[in-house]
């Protein structure tokens, strides 16, 4: 697992290394830009040699840019580099400038996108590579009208594009913003959240750390990270059903059949020993009509004049249990309702709540108080979270992490923000999981999810584990099916009928 930092930790990174550890800034910068230079000569050695043109702008991502400019120049004399942008240039910049003028280094200073038309009409030769070093993890807020003029009339740009730490315009802690599609972004020392959040995720390409010598020690502290590595449980060869885990699946409702019986087969395919789906009795006959390895069985009610949950009865179920996931399909109402309270109050184990079980939690705060030290894992899509959180879509988007951070602080247990990139945030960490498409934006897709994850969870895994490898999984047998078939053509069941597909 790779670190993931913000834009504050980032900063207080490079203090520490200057201040303390007594590498200049100057060096640093040299630094970043020789090895990044070194990286774009290594994987791309012919390109290299044609023509390349850097956007620099006045901070240190620009004085990044003009250090790669140096180090290329002897594969490539036809290196041009624009200057973009107003203001003061940062001292190290401008030396680095300096060094590039006095190698004969073409070097243009542009206000607006008229001067920049003017200038692209002079190329006779294609672009080969384009290399972006505007703003750093610095940035915040909208481009200048000037700059996106700029960077939006290069959209039709016929050339590798490489970002240097991250792409212009995107925030280094949410994500949001405007930017150039790279192929590849060299980012700098750690990971940013903002290359996998949001629209960054989209727009760095392949991304690739650069180390400039920042002590490791300077790390402690860091508790966020990109989970990159598929964990499943160890299985005894010569074990047998009891010991992989009993799931239970609780939910189901009129016109919600299909929801809980995707999440027990789901939890069946990813190994669970023992999978028990509970639903209302007049949903029965639904799943007695194909049963086949699940074991189905009525929600116990307390009398027919009476038609809640029986807690005791139940709880002799869920004493079953090595993991429960309740919500799918399971409703809204009254009974809905009184059978969340029963599990929350009475579970020993992994508990994942999903779909419908987050609406009711939303709408039922005297049962917020039940998530507090229990081993509850939440799985809500972004409006549930919102729903949650009482914040709008835009305010989730603004600070993803922070908004994680302060639900679970409220609630007490462990979530997983599910989307394109899903965010984990328990007490003490954040992990981050980018993997999956659209092939992933249909209904269903969350119930399949559930279902792993309480597998893995019932066969021993941490929540932690379970959460994260569960979306990894599922995700990248979602991206195994689209390079087989078009991804809108693939359905939750053929996630779960594929999930052994990839390799651990």
């Amino acid at each position: 697992m790779k670190l993931v930092l913000n834009r504050e930790e980032m900063r207080k990174m490079d203090m520490r290394t200057i201040d303390e550890f007594g590498i200049p800034s100057r060096v640093l910068m040299e630094t970043a830009g020789v090895r990044s230079a070194d990286w774009i000569i290594d994987n791309y050695p012919e390109e290299v040699s044609g023509r390349i043109l850097l956007l620099c702008g006045r901070g240190n991502n620009g004085g990044d840019g003009y250090v790669i400019a140096r180090h290329l120049f002897p594969h490539s004399q036809e290196i041009t580099i624009l200057s973009l942008g107003e203001g003061h240039m940062s001292s190290e910049t401008t030396i680095n400038r300096k060094l590039c003028e006095l190698l004969g280094i073409q070097i243009y200073d542009i206000r607006e996108v008229g001067e920049l038309a003017e200038i692209a009409a002079l190329w006779i030769e294609p672009i080969d590579i384009c290399i972006d070093a505007v703003f750093g993890i610095g940035f915040h807020g909208e481009l200048p009208k000037s700059i996106y003029e700029i960077l939006s009339s290069l959209e039709s740009l016929n050339a590798i594009r490489i970002a240097v730490d991250i792409p212009s315009g995107i925030d280094a802690d949410t994500g949001t913003g405007y930017a150039l599609k790279m192929d590849a972004t060299l980012a700098i020392a750690e990971l940013k959240f903002g290359h996998l959040l949001g629209k960054g995720r989209e727009l760095c390409g392949e991304l690739c750390t650069i180390p400039i010598g920042i002590p490791s020690e300077y790390r402690n502290g860091i508790l966020a990270y990109h989970y990159e590595d598929l964990i499943l449980p160890v299985r005894d060869q010569a074990g047998h059903k009891g010991d992989f885990g009993r799931v239970i699946a609780i939910g189901g409702s009129k016109g919600y059949l299909g929801s809980i019986k995707l999440t027990a087969k789901a939890a069946l395919r990813a190994g669970a020993g023992l999978t028990y789906l509970y639903s209302r009795e007049n949903c029965l006959p639904y799943y007695f009509a194909d049963p086949c390895e699940i074991m189905v069985f009525g929600i116990p009610q307390i009398s027919n004049e009476n038609p809640l949950p029986d807690e005791s009865a139940l709880c002799k179920s869920i004493v079953k249990a090595d993991a429960i996931a309740i919500g799918c399909g399971m409703g809204l109402d009254d009974f809905a309702v009184e059978l969340l309270r029963i599990v929350l109050s009475n579970s020993k184990v992994p508990t994942i709540i999903d779909a419908d079980a987050l609406t009711i939690l939303s709408r039922n705060s005297e049962l917020i108080p039940l998530l507090k030290g229990g081993n509850f894992l939440l799985t809500p899509h972004h409006a549930e979270f919102c729903r949650l959180a009482k914040i709008s879509l835009e305010e989730l988007e603004q600070d993803p992490i922070g908004k994680l951070r302060d639900l679970q602080h409220k609630l007490g247990c462990s979530i997983l923000l599910k989307g394109h990139t899903s965010v984990y945030c328990d007490s003490s960490q954040i992990q981050i999981i980018t993997a999956g498409n659209d092939a992933l934006a249909t209904g269903g897709s969350g119930d399949v999810l559930c279902g792993i994850i309480s597998a893995l969870a019932a066969s021993g895994l941490d929540l932690m584990h379970a959460a994260c490898s569960a979306s990894l999984l599922m995700g990248k047998t979602a991206e195994r099916l689209s390079r087989k078939r078009q991804s809108f053509t693939i359905l939750p069941s053929d996630i779960i009928e594929h999930i052994g597909d990839i390799d651990a």
